[in-house]
């Protein structure tokens, strides 16, 4: 059993054949942060192996979206002997590559992919399909009826990736078939991208450290579990941790056992010495640092989705809530690995953050919109391969509608946040940053603005320039051991740390150098709420501003 080739095992009643696929075994151990015993049978993997639906004339296969053991759980709901047919099928299949399964990772990192929201993607191929009037037809019929949709604004590809043309053409041309059965036919989910991040699951102490200069009186040596009772032994606690008052401690003792003659020691919030290397750490930020990581193991009953960022410090500074979202295509049938992300198949990322104007408006500003996949394609398709020993790209939707999707989401995503507008860098401020190392310059100054334009036009919104003052690179805010720090260029710290970015944030722009740049926006303020997004193209306002599905 291999990502690339799911193994058949099953062929259904209607001539369709069951799948088992592990293209996503990774990512669903770790967001399911299983851990897998060692001599682990067929049954520990069922809920890490997918069940997909097999195209019955080629290799081609959609995600069912449910694995083995949810497979398994509604057979045995509604059919005894179908479920045992798989259970017998299944036990067979994964029986026989139980060895190359045994050498997939035992625990998972505890890295993973979450989904923010649920935005209200829409197709608009059912309510085309109503409009038509035809309630019975031949397959030929609508086979030419369908294919005539896009001479009314329907995307070829939409019609395409809906899999109803090859569920047709796999019928006599003669059947007769109704307008409600089309509509059972239809299914995008594979190119439903999914709002995303990335994240850890744990409980993270936020507030950092505060430094402190007690020395602990010998009497309570032995209550701390502390060395040194009777002898010539000092132990400060130099360090205690805000919100939690775990304590790192430094020790100056010496006898003729001891290698060293002073280190670093952690006790827990009652003030005990807890287990860790032996005699101590050599620098307080190992010490912090694993005092971190065993909070974070006390506290995990408090643990939840931790979103991870990985490229803040290539933002403008300053800013508030900074995000990278990611569009993933989790049911994509193939496997993308992204060059920024660990994720698979991330079609888009953007990172976000939100900033005002010097008028005060608040606005969610786009520092990046990108690609990596269709970058890639359109590197392969000039014959621009930058890694010789890197498998070819796999084939990937809205090859050429992916930022207006991306646009698209975010207007939601930035009505959702209560903002006033959506704002995105220019080409001339990418092209001033990053030079010839950027961005492609034709996406900020050409795409994106006209995707701006015909979104504005659709939703009748204000397409307009504001203005951010920001400041300089010279003064950056970072999370350090001891709490937010304000480091100059050369990445050295200017002050001593702060307890909440807000307030670093605050000293780094009162010591700072601003300029002033301008930017483009959509100003949604007036914009009534979305209740549906289309999937392609733009559809109307009415489609946007309807509540309900045309599904």
């Amino acid at each position: 059993m291999n990502e690339t080739n799911p193994h058949v095992s099953i062929a259904l009643i209607n001539g369709g054949r069951l799948g088992l696929c592990i293209r996503r075994f990774d990512e669903l151990q770790r967001r399911q942060r299983l851990h897998l015993p060692n001599a682990a049978t067929c049954w520990d993997y069922a809920s890490l192996i997918d069940v997909v639906l097999m195209d019955s004339d080629s290799d081609a296969f959609r995600f069912t979206g449910k694995t083995v053991a949810q497979w398994m759980a509604g057979l045995r709901k509604h059919s005894t002997s179908e479920y045992e047919r798989f259970r017998r099928r299944y036990e067979s299949t994964v029986n026989r590559h139980l060895a190359a399964l045994s050498r997939r990772p035992r625990d998972p990192d505890n890295h993973y992919c979450v989904e923010l929201r649920v935005p209200p993607l829409r197709s608009s191929l059912p309510g085309l399909i109503r409009l038509t009037g035809l309630m019975r037809a031949s397959v030929n019929q609508w086979l030419s009826t369908l294919r005539s949709l896009t001479s009314r604004g329907l995307k070829p590809e939409e019609l395409e990736m809906s899999g109803v043309l090859a569920a047709l053409r796999s019928r006599p041309g003669a059947d007769m078939v109704t307008q409600a059965q089309i509509l059972q036919m239809i299914d995008l989910s594979q190119v439903v991208p999914k709002f995303a991040c990335e994240s850890r699951f744990g409980f993270i102490a936020r507030s950092g450290w505060k430094e402190e200069c007690r020395r602990i009186p010998e009497r309570e040596y032995r209550r701390r579990r502390l060395l040194g009772e009777g002898v010539d032994a000092r132990h400060l606690i130099r360090f205690r941790h805000r919100s939690l008052g775990w304590s790192v401690v430094h020790t100056r003792y010496s006898d003729l056992v001891t290698e060293r003659t002073f280190w670093w020691s952690v006790l827990d919030e009652n003030g005990q010495f807890i287990e860790q290397p032996v005699p101590g750490f050599q620098s307080a930020e190992d010490a912090m640092a694993f005092a971190e990581g065993q909070m974070n193991k006390t506290f995990a009953l408090w643990g939840k989705d931790q979103a991870l960022t990985k490229w803040e410090r290539y933002s403008l500074p300053g800013g508030d809530d900074y995000l990278e979202i990611l569009l993933q295509l989790d049911d994509w049938p193939y496997t993308y690995r992204p060059r920024h992300y660990r994720t698979r198949n991330v079609l888009v990322h953007v990172r976000t953050s939100v900033r005002h104007t010097q008028e005060g408006r608040r606005v969610l500003f786009l520092d990046e919109i990108q690609s990596d996949w269709h970058a890639d394609l359109h590197a392969e398709a000039r014959g621009e391969v930058s890694e010789p020993r890197r498998p070819s790209t796999p084939g990937a939707p809205f090859r050429k509608e992916w930022p207006l999707l991306s646009m698209k989401l975010m207007i939601w995503w930035a009505q959702r946040l209560g903002v006033d507008g959506l704002a995105w860098a220019s080409a001339d401020l990418q092209l001033s940053r990053w030079g010839k190392y950027g961005p492609p310059e034709i996406l900020y100054r050409k795409v994106l603005p006209n995707a701006a334009r015909l979104l504005a036009t659709t939703l009748s919104l204000t397409f307009d320039q504001a203005t951010l003052s920001v400041r300089d690179s010279k003064r950056r805010v970072e999370s350090g051991r001891r709490g937010w720090e304000v480091r100059n260029c050369d990445d050295v710290p200017v002050t001593k740390p702060f307890r909440t970015r807000a307030q670093a944030e605050h000293f780094a722009d009162l010591i700072g150098e601003f300029f002033v740049i301008d930017v483009p926006v959509l100003w949604i303020n007036q914009l009534p709420q979305i209740c549906s997004i289309p999937l392609y193209g733009l559809g109307t306002a009415e489609a946007w501003l309807a509540s309900g599905s045309d599904r």
